[in-house]
């Protein structure tokens, strides 16, 4: 007995270090749920977590054996609102079914087999009463919107992926609907707009140039100054503006084809910003047909004496950058700022346009900086010194005066013309020193405005 006490103390001993070494054993008895107060000491009430569903299509197996049938029973219909499912962004689906707030949906996208997606990849909500797809009876007030984030791992060339949506609550267990819509590429989508716009800038450039092309560069043409560049030679900062926006909106609008499928409207800003760009370019034109034009006739007149090539004044003037903030060889600050603001306003379309294109707006008072420098450019070419007017004139007056030389050249020696210059000059001598004491004057006009010097040889009179 006394050999059995002495062997029990040391178990006591271990047995009360393990206890106290528990967690929990100091404070007694823990009481159940919903119990009250206890002998032992107060209860410990225990919150119940909502339960996480499971995926019960978590091995991602949705086929049968031969690859075509489904396991599941099929469920209600998908519809797509675009012809494409943007990989690595969302896509809006309406479901034929109505919506379950307490149901745990799943939303998976198969391509080449492979399949992505899991509870995180859709959002679901009832569709609203003003969806346009309501409006053109595709669907119904008692449908599901789905708001599906397609994987970026299902990216692919337009291969035709398959959709599975379901819920693996009791109501309705493992019933799968399925949707078949080609997949795109936001990598593919971004190379194919830059080949898109590529090409057409190229097609603008070899189809822009009014001079021989075998005297233009090929890098000259590509230049977009040159391209845009008005019928003097210059470089045009209306013109430019309108190919700058056009290729802007060009660009996000085939971007958007390529990854929707469907083509986006334009904001009513948008469609100002290229009415301001072409009424400018309109007007500036206009103007320069009145005010910085040679006639016809007085056109033709300086080709024959060889002051002009046949290109005109587009084949001697270079357009240079220069041209599109300088006016009459000043820096022009309402030019400059229009670019300034051109520059900013195609900045942020591009960066919001591919998902704002059709909203898309910008202050009232920015598009009124761009009108209003839009509306000095046109006036100060209204009110530049009507120099072509005056040349032209003045060459009408010369032409006039070539012909009496002409004429009494002829009446001298009815008989025989003259064989050169020296010896009609000397048939008319009053009429030729008419002619040659005003085209001097004419000589240093022209070279004035077009910048172009007359070879000497040029300067007599035709007979």
């Amino acid at each position: 007995m006394a050999i059995a006490t002495r062997l029990a103390q040391p178990s006591r001993l271990i047995l009360l270090f393990i206890c106290a070494a528990s967690p929990g054993w100091a404070q007694g008895p823990v009481a159940p749920p919903g119990a009250g107060t206890s002998p032992q000491g107060p209860a410990v009430t225990t919150e119940t977590k909502p339960k996480i569903q499971e995926d019960c299509v978590g091995d991602n197996n949705f086929r049968n054996d031969d690859h075509r049938t489904l396991r599941y029973p099929i469920g209600q219909a998908i519809i797509a609102t675009t012809y494409f499912l943007p990989a690595g962004a969302t896509t809006d689906l309406i479901w034929k079914t109505p919506y379950d707030k307490d149901a745990t949906y799943f939303g998976k996208v198969e391509t080449r087999g492979n399949i992505f997606g899991s509870r995180n990849s859709v959002t679901l909500s009832k569709i609203p009463e003003d969806h346009p797809m309501i409006k053109t009876g595709l669907a119904d007030k008692s449908d599901t919107l789905v708001t599906l984030r397609v994987p970026p791992q299902n990216a692919d060339h337009w291969t035709t992926a398959t959709v599975y949506l379901y819920s693996c609550d009791s109501k309705d267990a493992k019933r799968v609907s399925t949707l078949n819509l080609r997949v795109s590429s936001s990598f593919w989508s971004t190379i194919g707009t830059f080949s898109g716009v590529l090409l057409l800038y190229i097609f603008a450039a070899l189809t822009s140039a009014a001079v021989d092309p075998k005297s233009v560069g090929f890098w000259r043409r590509l230049n977009p100054v040159f391209i845009t560049a008005g019928s003097d030679g210059k470089g045009s900062l209306a013109k430019l503006q309108i190919l700058f926006f056009s290729m802007i909106v060009f660009g996000l609008l085939m971007f958007i084809v390529l990854r929707t499928g469907v083509l986006s409207d334009l904001s009513s800003t948008v469609l100002m910003l290229l009415g301001i760009a072409a009424v400018g370019s309109t007007a500036a034109k206009a103007t320069d047909v009145q005010r910085n034009r040679f006639d016809f006739a007085n056109w033709s007149w300086f080709i024959a004496k060889g002051w002009l090539p046949r290109g005109g004044l587009a084949e001697v003037n270079r357009a240079k950058w220069r041209d599109i903030v300088t006016s009459d060889g000043e820096f022009d600050v309402y030019r400059y700022q229009s670019c300034i603001f051109s520059l900013v306003v195609g900045g942020a379309l591009l960066a919001a346009g591919i998902n704002q294109l059709a909203s898309f707006s910008i202050p009232e008072t920015l598009l009124g900086v761009l009108g209003l420098s839009q509306v000095v450019y046109v006036a100060g070419k209204l009110t530049t010194p009507p120099s072509f007017a005056e040349l032209n004139k003045a060459t009408e007056e010369l032409r006039k005066k070539e012909k009496d030389f002409a004429s009494a050249a002829s009446r001298a020696s009815p008989a025989v013309r003259p064989v050169d210059i020296k010896a009609a000059s000397a048939l008319a001598k009053p009429e030729y020193d008419a002619y040659k004491s005003e085209v001097d004057n004419i000589r240093i006009g022209f070279e004035t405005i077009t910048g172009r010097e007359v070879n000497p040889a040029h300067l007599e009179p035709s007979y």
